[in-house]
């Protein structure tokens, strides 16, 4: 339920959508117009000169490969109104341009300033979520529902970090009735940061597992690192939280204000009274607050009804009533590479290629032998990235893992497949059944070559492995069944 003060109404409301005011810009970040063009209006925000529009704010940012400060002449080519910069442009394209320049100290911290800004001025209930696996999934979840009964803005794609969550802010507009932002991390202090910028009504932790651990000395530091959403929600929020993870149970005790449990025990706020796998389909009854309501979700494996829980609990959070949860979950249609079932005349793909961890790695060997049934199973399987000190344990138990299921043929890649290699070996695959391989279309030929029929081909990998290029040339050279989509 929403909170009182929310209900209330915490903020001025906006007035009618013209776009974000010079004096706003430098109010919310402290920057200074050196140009003295006097008041102006931005239509839009945008960090990509390629895609500025006439009258935006190009925002000069900085990163390890590359540096905006070389486009911003590039941006007021396009027609930018104003740039944000660290560093002024020359004399020389100050007199060429009429265009507000503003500087601050740092252009990532002033892009999360503006965006806190222009967030408090929007009376619009926010909901965040975070966790190690499950993020993507949930925040779609939870739209589906949302989307039945408001008008909603939510993270595009993986727009979870200091860029994507800001951006995305401000894109708020008066009509927007619902905000749902996935919040991502790399390094500890980001978690906080994110949901401070976002002041949410309705934070929502999934998971702490084994993801990040290239800038995390454990999975302790981990659900510390996540924690910290807990440090910048205002405390009349409401905690939605796992139940069945003990991590995340023991953080949910250092939480004074409202919350809401979800889980598969009896005690949890929002859980799962009854499930039954149909294929691809799961058939769920899920008791809400007391409530019972009867709904499917068009996704397989135990970690997905989980997922669902917790859309089921956030939007409950955000508002959603009873027979908007029911619809939009059965509405709910998976994403593509997100352990999406392609179908075709002699073989089936699941297409898991959008990311992963040990975790997620573990849930889509499992779910696929749920859904399989007896049929011979391919695994195409790439690097989990960001695992620093633990990358060479893991990779090696990625390997007994994917060996305990009997893999008719084993394709792996990437600077750790050796270690997915050594624990498939110690599991009994025998070497024949291995294929090491750098380029899609070779690995692609021998997986159709060496086929029987039948067959279920797992792809998953971190997503800078890029494995959905292996489903497409798969898709490229095979023939899909009729009714497949």
């Amino acid at each position: 339920m929403l909170s009182e003060g929310l209900a209330a109404g915490s903020w001025p409301l906006a007035e009618p959508y013209e776009g974000i005011a010079l004096h706003e810009v430098m109010a919310f970040t402290g920057g200074r117009d050196i140009t003295g063009m006097g008041e102006c209006v931005f239509p839009r925000v945008s960090t990509d000169s390629r895609t500025v529009d006439a009258g935006d704010l190009f925002v000069a940012l900085r990163g390890e490969r590359f540096d905006g400060h070389r486009f911003v002449e590039n941006a007021l080519q396009r027609g930018a109104q104003g740039a944000m910069v660290e560093e002024a442009p020359s004399d020389d394209v100050l007199r060429r341009y009429e265009a507000a320049v503003v500087t601050v100290p740092d252009c990532l911290k002033a892009l999360g300033d503006l965006a806190a800004g222009w967030r408090r001025k929007f009376p619009i209930p926010v909901g965040v979520l975070t966790g190690s696996n499950g993020k993507t999934t949930t925040k779609e979840m939870t739209m589906a529902i949302l989307r039945l009964c408001f008008s909603c803005l939510w993270s595009p794609g993986n727009y979870n970090n200091r860029i994507g969550l800001p951006l995305t802010l401000l894109m708020l507009r008066p009509e927007h009735e619902r905000v749902v932002l996935e919040m991502g991390m790399n390094e500890p202090g980001e978690i906080r940061e994110l949901t401070w910028i976002a002041q949410p009504q309705a934070g929502a932790l999934l998971n702490v597992g084994p993801a990040h651990l290239e800038r995390f000395s454990s999975i302790e530091a981990v659900a510390e690192a996540k924690g910290e959403m807990l440090e910048a929600m205002p405390k009349e929020s409401v905690f939605v939280f796992n139940q069945d993870d003990p991590r995340v149970r023991a953080l949910a005790e250092r939480w004074g204000g409202p919350k809401t449990s979800f889980g598969f025990g009896g005690d949890a706020g929002i859980r799962l009274l009854d499930a039954e796998e149909c294929g691809a389909v799961q058939k769920m009854k899920i008791e809400v607050l007391g409530n019972e309501v009867a709904t499917e979700i068009h996704l397989p494996g135990r970690h997905n009804l989980t997922n669902a829980l917790a859309a089921v609990a956030l939007s409950s959070a955000l508002g959603a009533p009873l027979e908007a949860i029911g619809e939009g979950l059965a509405r709910f249609q998976t994403m593509q590479g997100r352990f999406s079932v392609r179908m075709y005349e002699d073989f089936t793909i699941v297409d898991d290629s959008y990311n992963a961890n040990p975790a997620s790695m573990a849930s889509a060997l499992e779910t696929l032998c749920e859904v399989s049934g007896g049929a011979d199973r391919i695994l195409v399987l790439g690097d989990m990235l960001e695992l620093g000190a633990f990358s060479e344990e893991a990779h090696r138990e990625l390997g007994r893992k994917a060996g305990r299921i009997d893999p008719a043929l084993m394709c792996i890649t990437g600077d750790h497949a050796k270690w997915v290699m050594q624990g498939a070996g110690e599991q009994g695959v025998p070497a024949e059944r291995i294929v090491l391989f750098d380029d899609v279309k070779t690995v692609a030929q021998e997986i159709l070559a060496k086929m029987q029929g039948g067959e279920w081909v797992l792809i998953k990998g971190s997503r800078g492995m890029a494995l959905e290029r292996v489903v497409e040339e798969l898709h490229r050279q095979s023939k899909p069944l009729p009714e497949a989509t």
